[in-house]
């Protein structure tokens, strides 16, 4: 009675295995969004921005992505009806909280149609194909990785105007 017992737990526990392995469910990320990285322009080294507000431009309802926070990186979704998404970056630091000082990222990008799985349905991944940005605090940005998929990735990177000429170490768009 006690081989069969043991038996019968060991054959539950292979099919119990089997099945968790062959699951239907999607484990894989489903969402393909890129990432903005943040860079002194004079030092190159990355930097973290302190109290930044990221807002999309022309999106319904709240569309704060950050809000208030020290930031190194954002995560900017884009839509796949459109072929452009603008965001604005607000500093919060009061000094510098000024909307006349609000700098606009403006991303264009070619939307993809993309089969993933049948567990995970289709999603878009993304071509950048440019991007424009006023000049208060950002000096520039460039496109890291023009291709945007479901890994994550650095997408862009952000140059921030910063300045140590006090010799205290602060800068304009704070690290």
């Amino acid at each position: 009675m006690g081989k069969i017992l043991t038996v019968t737990i060991v054959g539950i526990g292979l099919v119990l295995a089997v099945a968790a392995c062959s699951s239907d469910t999607c484990r894989d990320s489903t969402n393909a969004i890129p990432v903005a990285a943040f860079y002194s322009s004079s030092t190159q080294e990355a930097i973290t921005v302190d109290s930044l507000t990221v807002y999309g431009v022309g999106v319904p309802n709240d569309s704060a992505v950050i809000r208030n926070e020290a930031a190194a990186q954002v995560y900017l979704p884009l839509r796949g009806s459109a072929e452009e998404c603008r965001y604005v970056l607000h500093y919060e630091q009061r000094a510098i909280s000024d909307p006349r000082l609000n700098d606009t990222l403006t991303v264009r990008y070619v939307p993809q149609l993309v089969f993933t799985s049948a567990e995970c349905g289709a999603m878009y991944f993304y071509e950048i194909t440019g991007c424009e940005v006023t000049s208060h605090l950002i000096d520039s940005v460039s496109v890291a990785n023009a291709d945007v998929s479901n890994l994550s990735s650095e997408t862009l990177r952000i140059y921030f105007r910063t300045s140590d000429d006090s010799g205290s170490g602060e800068n304009s768009a704070g690290e």
